[in-house]
């Protein structure tokens, strides 16, 4: 039976992480950030062994529908709409409460929210080691510019990428954006009425797109619980697992363990590794393997 509160958690971590993949933070969206940190949606796994104690941890679900506010989120928008943000997709059903702006990190009170405590030893390891990271690069003092230089650096926003952050580029044969695999990405966004911000501009499978994509999806699946249709939940979690185990998990293990590699700085670090926690949660609850480098 499908949970809205792990739903939910796994929503806000998706949106998160898939934001901050795509462009680096701002002042205020890092400081909300590295304050909503304690408060991560899932568990991390402590270096003796033990659940981190920080946070929230088994809050009952709210009827109000997902909180991921006050988390950074992605934009892939209603297919048609000029909006950079994300809205809940179809036609006529409102956006969820949980689909907050990323300018507003921080704004909001994480405090409902249930941590789900999903996910492999290793994963929720590495979700912990993510946290510290944000920790470290508070206490270093962190400039959202040396993060931006270092997210420059690593995803090539202008200049050579030392990690591509896109799907057809690991997977194609030619190792060339706009592949195959951006094609099959976009078929699976337009079967939920999402398109990228910039169509045929940038390519569609951009990591923190696809994460986006997931935290998307995840929201229907929860607006689908709440109005008491079991069978569209049933069918979107259907579509979820299948673009987890053919994208996702086919390409960005390879891809976040370069980048814990060649990242700079601690912030960047830890959106990486907390983004290898996440996908081993999703993954684990859909019982899909996560296989590491």
């Amino acid at each position: 039976m499908l949970d809205a509160a792990t739903l939910d958690s796994l929503a806000a971590a998706f949106a998160a992480l898939g934001r901050l993949h795509r462009e680096a933070p701002d002042e205020t969206a890092l400081r909300g950030f590295r304050d909503l940190i304690e408060d991560w949606p899932l568990a991390a796994l402590e270096p003796e062994g033990k659940d981190s104690a920080a946070g929230p941890s088994n809050a009952g679900p709210s009827n109000a529908g997902p909180s991921n506010a006050g988390l950074p989120s992605a934009g892939l928008p209603n297919s048609g709409s000029s909006s950079a943000g994300p809205s809940n997709p179809g036609p006529s059903n409102p956006a969820p409460a949980g689909a907050a702006a990323v300018g507003e990190a921080g704004t909001a009170d994480a405090s409902t929210r249930t941590r789900w405590h999903g996910g492999t030893d290793a994963g929720r390891a590495a979700t912990g080691a993510g946290m510290e990271q944000i920790r470290e690069s508070a206490r270093a003092g962190e400039t959202p510019e040396e993060i931006r230089r270092d997210h420059d650096l690593l995803y090539g926003d202008t200049a050579a990428a030392r990690v591509a952050p896109y799907e057809s580029v690991h997977r194609g044969v030619d190792g060339l954006v706009f592949g195959e695999a951006t094609l099959e990405v976009r078929a699976a966004y337009q079967a939920l009425s999402l398109q990228v911000p910039k169509l045929n501009q940038e390519p569609d499978d951009h990591i923190g797109l696809e994460f986006d994509f997931m935290a998307q999806l995840t929201l229907q699946v929860i607006d689908a619980l709440y109005g008491d249709d079991a069978a569209r939940a049933e069918k979107l979690m259907t579509h979820g697992t299948d673009f987890l185990r053919d994208h996702l998990l086919a390409w960005a293990p390879q891809m976040l363990d370069l980048a814990t590699q060649h990242a700079q700085t601690h912030f960047m670090k830890g959106v990486v590794l907390l983004s290898i926690g996440a996908l081993d949660s999703y993954a684990e609850l859909l019982d899909l393997p996560f296989e590491r480098p």
